[in-house]
């Protein structure tokens, strides 16, 4: 120890305080940051989002469509058909709603909104754009094989099928009604279940984009 330390034991205190005050700073920079939990939504968050299976599909306008194609902005996609009596007409004007309210918030990023058609046999791109189109202008739809929308429906935690017994040109579809929501990398990063209502549905998007800009 100094001689000044020594004839100055006030000295040796403060130097000893500074020292450990400069250490809890130096730790704290260093700590790793502890995760944050996913918000409560009417649905669920993943809490690490999901790749996208490389599938291949046809847009309303017959083009060729990949997940690549998602990237650059938030996706909401809903699974369901134009042959659909009931629940699809009425999701696709809840999200008309939606797009109507969010151009009114500041969430942070613009969306784009998809039917995903698991109707192939009798959606053909053509029809699909006109159905959409109906519901909204820039509204999208897309479609492709059975395969291809099975992989991409399991994936997002969604799930259709033709029950049997019905006939073979008027049948009905049955299908999850979940509202997938995919981040601006193209990823599977939240599903929003039923029942939907379009201002609790934004509300829920306010906090997913919040959300993602905790993640690394």
């Amino acid at each position: 120890m100094s001689a000044a330390l020594q004839s100055r034991p006030w000295l040796f205190v403060v130097a000893a305080l500074a020292a450990m005050v400069v250490g809890l700073i130096t730790a704290s920079y260093l700590r790793p940051a502890l995760p944050v939990a996913p918000p409560a939504i009417g649905g669920y968050v993943l809490p690490q989002p999901r790749d996208l299976p490389r599938v291949e599909l046809v847009d309303g306008d017959g083009n060729r469509f990949t997940p690549a194609d998602f990237v650059g902005h938030w996706s909401f996609l809903y699974f369901g058909y134009t042959y659909c009596p009931d629940v699809c007409p009425l999701a696709l004007i809840e999200l008309a709603s939606v797009k109507t309210l969010l151009a009114t918030e500041a969430t942070g990023g613009s969306a784009q909104y998809y039917l995903v058609s698991v109707d192939p046999a009798r959606d053909t791109p053509e029809r699909l754009r006109e159905y959409v189109a109906y519901f909204d202008a820039s509204f999208h739809a897309l479609t492709g094989s059975q395969d291809e929308l099975r992989r991409l429906a399991e994936t997002t935690g969604s799930a259709f099928f033709i029950p049997e017994g019905q006939s073979t040109d008027h049948y009905l579809v049955s299908h999850s009604s979940n509202l997938v929501v995919l981040d601006p990398a193209g990823r599977l990063f939240a599903v929003i279940t039923p029942p939907h209502e379009p201002s609790g549905i934004v509300a829920d998007f306010a906090k997913i984009v919040a959300y993602r800009t905790t993640q690394p």
